[in-house]
């Protein structure tokens, strides 16, 4: 009798492992199933995207000339230039933007 009891909670152990680890491997399956939609949705979003890019790609195919390959006085006239026109903007807004009480009567 003794030995039957040792053999029937043997048999409830290996059951409860069985179904813990059916349960585990069922779940890991659907969570493969699940990525394996997403990695294909992923894909074909993917696709789309690089067909995009190569029809954008298509319509800008001139390429513009790098800054560093250009002729250096060229590029500082330029930049004067430019530098210039950001500080008359800066001023024109400071003036605009100063109170009534400290502007100039004058001018």
């Amino acid at each position: 009798m003794r030995t039957l009891a040792w053999i029937l909670v043997w048999i409830v152990l290996l059951a409860v492992a069985g179904l813990y680890l059916w349960r585990a491997v069922r779940a890991t399956w659907g969570r493969a199933t699940a990525l394996g939609t997403e990695l294909g949705t992923a894909s074909d979003r993917l696709a789309e995207v690089q067909t995009q890019v190569d029809r954008l790609g298509e319509a800008n195919d001139r390429l513009e000339e790098l800054a560093v390959f250009g002729d250096p006085v060229a590029l500082r006239r330029e930049r004067t230039r430019g530098r210039g026109s950001l500080v008359k903007q800066g001023r024109a807004i400071r003036r605009r933007d100063l109170p009534t009480w400290s502007r100039r009567v004058d001018s």
